[in-house]
């Protein structure tokens, strides 16, 4: 049974492809866990509206550096006002509470022994 974009554009007609081995292989494979036959895939695959470019990787940095920096600048703020108050233990507790937040993070994420 064919679906009704090509009963509407007309037969489908053998295309070759040329491809080395390992690259069908992969299609194949992809096409396997779409459910798909090797030859939908690539059509649907090629096929489908391109999507917009994302932001740039220059573009993310800086973004990740302004939260960074804004992170760093609450930080400072907490440190100085749990020291104004006299609880230094306070910041000490706390920053060994996110150290361990962060061990864990690491591990699940199987980046452990990766410096940060």
């Amino acid at each position: 049974m064919q679906d009704d974009s090509a009963r509407s554009e007309g037969v489908r007609k053998q295309r070759a492809v040329k491809a080395t081995d390992s690259e069908w292989d992969v299609v194949r494979a992809r096409a396997k866990a779409a459910g798909m036959s090797a030859s939908g895939y690539v059509v649907r695959r090629a096929t489908a509206p391109e999507m917009p470019p994302g932001p740039s990787l220059g573009t993310i940095a800086a973004r990740l550096d302004r939260i960074e920096t804004a992170v760093l600048t609450l930080a400072e703020v907490e440190r100085i006002r749990l020291a104004e108050r006299g609880e230094d233990d306070g910041w000490t507790a706390a920053l060994r509470r996110v150290e361990l937040r962060l061990r864990t993070e690491r591990t699940i994420a199987g980046e452990t022994g990766i410096p940060r």
